[in-house]
């Protein structure tokens, strides 16, 4: 079995037109109904570097020692390539790295997460220009274009060469778009262009504009051209993040039919998912960070070739679910500890459920907070106290309109959620 797995950057849960039809995601749709769309999956931490630890470790921020963006690998951690590789995998990444460094700096072999074949950058958080990808070799490479299109290109090159070697492999694919700043290509731009934005109840205006420090912003903001384009426009930047997601369906579905061209379709697991989303105004906020479903719900497809089709599941899946899952497709055990639940069982109708619950975290120390969730409750704590702060029913209450924390008849709910939040994350 062969493994691609492909993550946009800031793309909130509902950027999918399954799931909303202000937005235009045909080839995302598609790969739902060949697959699974998991509407209840989320980031294990709703932020770049620290997400990426989650993904490549299979363990929990607490427990993998990358707290912040920026922070590499600790050199001792066992990564799904470096298990792979074991196996005599092909293991290759593209895209956004963050692990290890915050700008337009080389990503040195040493950083680069035990991955046999490596283009990857930092953060550069521009579209445009500085298009500087890092090889293997820890190599510059410099290209021209627009990055979601030089990514989805790149990773098509890599998927040849892999096909080449007349090995299974894995594939990681990492998008930027559609983080800040919105700078979609003009015929995406054009698709939402005087579209009207329809808010969800939570929806509080809010400035969208964020700077930017690699490349750094123009000061004062006025005189920056994405401040010009949507500062204090909440709606324009969201059609403009439309627009990016978008270009990255379109740039999955050319990944998905170069997979259909060099005959792996029917054995290679697809999976689409994103490191984090983006409030856009949910709750008077913006950006990620946060438990909220808008920053820490992400969308989660599946594409089993021989598994579910066309089903649209409220399982729990979480990003750490991903390690242990491509180890059971592999048919290969593992000595390495992993927080995750195999999700093989689930798609192939063997079993009923997936996790019982799902975790997350932010680890700061004035506003760091833990998040757990299971079918019906979520729960906050904040770190720096452990006190409880935030209980919503999401079955009746979806957009986190209602806060029960204060609410007696739940005091038995909230103990058992931080008895299994402990168990999960204090060990």
């Amino acid at each position: 079995m062969n493994f691609i797995i492909i993550f946009a950057d800031q793309m909130h849960k509902y950027a999918l037109g399954k799931l909303n039809q202000e937005v235009f995601t045909p080839h995302l749709d598609q790969l739902c109904e060949e697959g699974v769309l998991f509407r209840n999956a989320y980031s294990n931490n709703p932020i770049c570097g620290p997400y990426r630890g989650t993904l490549l470790t299979g363990l929990y921020t607490s427990h993998n020692g990358v707290h912040y963006n920026g922070q590499p690998l600790l050199s001792e951690t066992k990564t799904l390539a470096g298990e792979l590789n074991k196996l005599g995998y092909e293991t290759s990444f593209v895209g956004k790295w963050h692990l290890g460094g915050n700008g337009n700096e080389p990503i040195l072999p040493s950083l680069q997460g035990s991955f046999k074949h490596f283009l990857g950058y930092q953060c550069y958080n521009g579209f445009l220009k500085d298009i500087i990808f890092w090889n293997e070799q820890g190599e510059s490479q410099e290209y021209d274009g627009h990055r979601t299109e030089i990514t989805t290109h790149l990773a098509i090159e890599n998927l040849r060469a892999l096909k080449a070697t007349h090995k299974s492999f894995l594939q990681v694919i990492g998008y930027q778009a559609p983080h800040y700043p919105e700078q979609p290509l003009p015929e995406y731009a054009k698709l939402y262009e005087g579209k009207t934005i329809l808010h969800t109840p939570d929806y509080i205006e809010v400035d969208p504009y964020t700077p930017t420090y690699s490349p750094y912003s123009p000061r004062p903001y006025e005189n920056c051209p994405d401040y010009q384009r949507y500062g204090n426009n909440m709606d324009e930047y969201i059609r403009l993040y439309n627009g990016m997601v978008t270009q990255v369906d379109h740039g999955v579905g050319e990944i998905l039919k170069e997979v259909q061209r060099l005959g792996l379709e029917e054995d290679t697991l697809i999976l689409f998912t994103s490191d984090h989303g983006d409030m856009q105004g949910s709750h008077g906020l913006k950006n990620k960070c946060l438990p909220y479903e808008k920053s820490c719900g992400v969308p989660f497809i599946v594409k089993d070739p021989i598994g579910l089709k066309n089903k649209i599941s409220d399982a729990l899946v979480s990003g750490i679910d991903i390690f242990p899952s491509v180890m059971a497709y592999a048919e290969e055990a593992t000595d390495v500890t992993l927080d995750g639940r195999s999700f093989k069982g689930y798609l192939r109708e063997e079993e009923e459920t997936t996790q019982d619950f799902v975790v997350a975290e932010y680890i700061c120390p004035n506003t760091g907070w833990q998040m757990i969730r299971d079918k019906q409750f979520k729960l906050c704590v904040r770190t720096a106290d452990h006190t409880p702060y935030l209980l919503f029913d999401m079955e009746k209450d979806p957009y986190e309109l209602e806060n029960l924390i204060e609410d007696m008849r739940y005091a038995s709910t909230i103990e058992r959620l931080m008895k299994q939040l402990d168990s999960a994350l204090l060990q």
